[in-house]
This record gives structure tokens, sequence and C-alpha cells, in this order.
């Protein structure tokens, strides 16, 4: 008989204050790190915990994931006597792992536990949960070596999504937006970046030929009925621009309209080129400026307002991330910073605290100099809150009062993150349609189709806007979407009105009971199973 696995995230609740987490520890992309302070507006989703998919679907044996269970149903599905339980984590849900260990030694004695995740590189790891095995960088190869399976393989990408669940109080059903692992890590190795240490600053392509890449998302479109789909694990997917090219090249020989969510550093944007990237179907990319104070080499000599301006010409939206309370900053300067981020004026904004994560060179660097607060829960070790090191110039409260200032700033004098989406969609109809290449004329036709969603949502996100300023932001839009592609109708101002009255809703829901009554669903997948 071969061995049974299995797969387990870290159980549920999240975003609370319990014995295991924090309230502040949320596990929603958008709403705990990009859309952060923005109340109603913020978009809700919960994606799939993705690296133990990859591993279930590549490893030939029985194999069980539990996405997000409840300590209960964990407990249940441990009866089923697995010889191998992973689990996997990132820091903030340590004492989680822990007591996910503690039950399955308990319920499954015989069964070996690996602890793997971000959460794995924390010294004296196996002393603090109990486990047989840690597995830190790629987990695939460890398990199959772990398992006695040959060490090569086809990779198989899984079914994997993000989930959206609500947006402006309204709840969304049935949305799910596929994800393919194109690769793990990047090779350009900054101090902080957990990703690229945790897999040894390499860049590990699972996708290394860029028309098979292109067939995999011709079957995720297909098995999702979504063409917005996440390229997720590979933190720089531009540092292989052959790949990016044959990739294009397939695109828009299919003629076929993506929306792609992706990582690249600056130094590859300019390399490739935005015009190659729309054509690619790029929709969102995600880029780390991180500071001016920063002199990391991918973002040496780059204009960052021009760049995230000439990417808006072709209707791609820019995530920008910056860090907060580098060793440089001062109270005064790192106002001067924000203020040079929000000059981008990118469509999503990460502001993020320098955070030494155990295995990377900043967190061995402030170790040597004393600066790691033991005394900090791993609970409260995440970067949307208050730091766990010594800075000569901000105190713990001091730094998380300018984090959320900064998101603040990001909100009342940018604008809704989903206003400026809708802009730039805008704004990329209003440069591709009269474009000699079909492909970008294709593309503009896609972004017109989705005006008549935003001229529904455009009236109610007025009336919702908290401030005058927002209100008249949000009106301008309103009246560049209008003034080609008419005004609401009566059908669009009722579905406002009802959008309006869900968004009064959630307000006072979340100001007398939080917003933690999100919870991501429990899946839990079965993979190589023999009838």
């Amino acid at each position: 008989m071969p061995p049974r696995v299995l797969l387990a995230s870290a159980f549920k609740p999240f975003g609370v204050d319990d014995p295991y987490s924090r309230r502040e520890s949320k596990i929603e992309l958008y709403h705990n790190q990009l859309t952060r302070e923005q109340g109603v507006f913020s978009m809700r989703d919960f994606m799939n915990t993705f690296g133990l998919h990859v591993i279930a679907n590549n490893i030939e044996v029985p194999t069980t994931v539990l996405d997000f269970p409840t300590l209960a149903r964990f407990e249940r599905e441990l009866r089923n006597d697995y010889d191998v339980v992973g689990i996997g984590a990132i820091l903030p849900n340590l004492m989680k792992v822990k007591k996910m260990a503690e039950t399955a030694r308990r319920v499954s004695p015989r069964s070996k536990i690996v602890v793997g995740g971000f959460c794995a590189t924390l010294p004296r790891i196996k002393e603090l949960t109990g486990a047989d095995e840690v597995c830190v960088g790629e987990g695939i190869g460890f398990m199959r070596a772990l398992l006695g399976l040959p060490e090569e393989f086809e990779f198989k990408n899984p079914d994997i999504f993000a989930q959206s669940t609500e947006i402006f109080g309204v709840p969304l059903i049935g949305i799910k937006n596929p994800h393919i692992v194109v690769g793990l890590g990047c090779s350009y190795g900054c101090d902080f970046c957990s990703p690229s240490h945790f897999f040894g600053r390499r860049h590990l392509k699972f996708f290394t030929d860029g028309r098979k890449l292109f067939e995999e998302m011709v079957r995720v479109e297909k098995r999702f009925g979504s063409n917005l789909i996440c390229f997720i694990g590979d933190d720089n997917f531009l540092l292989d621009l052959k790949r990016a090219e044959e990739l294009r090249q397939a695109v828009v020989e299919s003629g076929k309209v993506f929306n792609l969510f992706l990582f690249g550093s600056a130094d590859r944007v300019i390399e490739f080129g935005p015009e190659k990237l729309a054509e690619m179907g790029c929709g969102t990319i995600w880029i780390g400026r991180e500071s001016r104070l920063a002199a990391y080499r991918k973002n040496r000599g780059v204009d960052m307002p021009a760049l995230v301006a000439e990417l808006r010409r072709y209707g791609i939206k820019t995530i920008l991330s910056s860090i907060l309370l580098l060793d440089g900053h001062t109270k005064e300067n790192m106002k001067a910073d924000v203020d040079e981020h929000l000059a981008c004026n990118p469509a999503f904004s990460q502001f993020s605290l320098y955070s030494p994560v155990p295995g990377t060179p900043l967190w061995e660097r402030l170790k040597e100099e004393n600066r790691i607060l033991e005394s900090i829960p791993f609970e409260d070790c995440h970067a949307f809150k208050q730091p766990w090191f010594i800075h000569s110039q901000f105190s713990l409260l001091e730094a998380e009062r300018a984090q959320t200032e900064a998101y603040r700033r990001d909100f009342f004098e940018l604008g809704p993150s989903v206003m400026r989406f809708m802009a730039a969609d805008f704004e990329g109809w209003q440069n591709l349609k009269d474009s000699p290449k079909p492909i970008l004329r294709a593309r503009a036709e896609f972004f017109a189709h989705n005006m008549w969603k935003y001229r529904a949502l455009l009236p109610a996100m007025e009336v919702l806007a908290p401030t005058a300023e927002m209100k008249a932001l949000i009106r301008e839009t309103r009246r560049k979407i209008e003034s080609c592609f008419g005004p609401a109708n009566l059908a669009f101002r009722a579905a406002a009105a009802g959008i309006f009255v869900a968004g009064r809703v959630r307000e006072f829901r979340t100001r007398y009971f939080g917003d933690g009554d999100l919870q991501p669903r429990t899946r839990v997948v079965r993979y190589n199973e023999r009838n």
C-alpha cells in the first residue's frame, strides 16, 4: 500500500483575537494589505493555500488537502490514519501549528509530522512544535524524497483559485478566479524578502516554456470561466524574458484577451515594455518600489511615477509596495517617502513595515545588533501592525500610527482603489481603441465591456464616500465614463441604490461587530485516490 498524506493549512478563524491569533493578522491579500483602511470600499476575497495543492498534485500517492479547516475538522480528518501529516503556515500562525501538531500526535500517533511554510525558518521550530521533519524551500522535491518517490517529475498545476466574497457589503457568490503556480521565488535576494531567501535566492520555474504556460491559461480559463488569472508563487515573472516573449507571441497569435495578475520588478518591466505586457494580457502588476532610501538594484534609475503612468496608458493597474521603518527613516523623511509613493498614483498600495523574518539577511543583521524584540509573541510578528525590532526613531506605537496614516492618506488622497481600477480601465480603452494592433483593440473592447458595471457602481460609491474631496474624485471618474458610454439608466440607478444600502449595512456591522465575520470556506480536495 502506498503511503497516505494529509496536508493542512492553519485552522480558522483568522483575524480575531484568540489564544492562537490576532485581529490584525488577516489572511486576505486585499483587505489586509492592499485596500487596508478603505472600509466598505475594501475588496474581500480568499485564496487557496496554493503550496499544499501544488505538492499534492505532484506526488503520486493518495493525498488530502485541507484548506482552512476548523480545529475540530482537522481532528476528524486525522482519524483516517495518515502516514504523513504536513502543516503549512506563516510565522503569525505558529501557535496554531503547535496546537495542530499536538493534536496530530494525540489522535494519530504513528503519523510523521512535517512543518513547512515560512514559519519553518524559525530557529528551534522542531522543539517549538514537536514536528518530526521541517521543510524549508521547495516542497515538492522535499516530499518526494521523504516518500521515496523518484526525483524527476512533470509539473502539474492544481485547480486553485481566489474566491471573491464581498465588495461594498454585497455578497459575491460563485466568483472564482484561477491561479497558475508558474514558479517560485526571485534571485534578486533583497535583504527583507522571505520568499527569495526561503528558496535559496533561486528563480524556480515550473513553466519554462511560454507556450506551455499559454496552454495552461486556456485550460484554467475554461475550467473556471474566468480570464482573470493570477501567476502566483513566482515573485518576479519577468526575470525570464524569453518565457514572457513566448507567452506574448502565443497570446497575440490566438487573439484571446486575458486579464493576468503577475509580479515584476521595475527594471524588468522597463526592459520588456508596457506595450508587450498589454499584448501578453497583463491586467495588474505588482512592483516593489520599496523606498527612496533603499538602493535595491531593481529600482536604480527608475522614474517610478512615469513607469506607473505608462502602464496605466495600456490599462495595466499597478500595485505599488513600499517599506516603512528602514534604518534611515525619520518621522520627516518617511513622510516624504510616502509622498513620493502617492505621487505615483498606483491603483493599489502596500505599506509594509520592514520585517525581519527568520531566514533573511535582515533577521541575521538585526539579531547580530541585538535589536530583535524577543518579548513580542509570534502571533504579532507580521508587517501590518507594530514592528518586532528596535528602531532608533520610532516607538512601536509610533510605527503603528505611521503605517495607518500612510494607508489612510492613500485612501483619502487618491480615492478608493476600486475607483482607480476603473479609471485605469477607462484610460486603457481610450488609448487602445484605435490601435493598429488587433490584440490591443480587443483589449480595449474588453475594457469597454466592463463599463456597464462601473456605471452602476460609481453612483453608489459617490454617496458612500466619506469626504467631499473623495466624492469629487469619484464624480470625475464617473463623468469621464458616462461621457463616452452614457449615463446610468433607471436599472443602473436602482442597482446603485441597492449597493448603497448594502454598503451602509456593512459599515454598521463592522463598526459594532468588527470585520472578522467573513472567514474562508473549508475546502477538502483529495488527490491521487485509487478506487
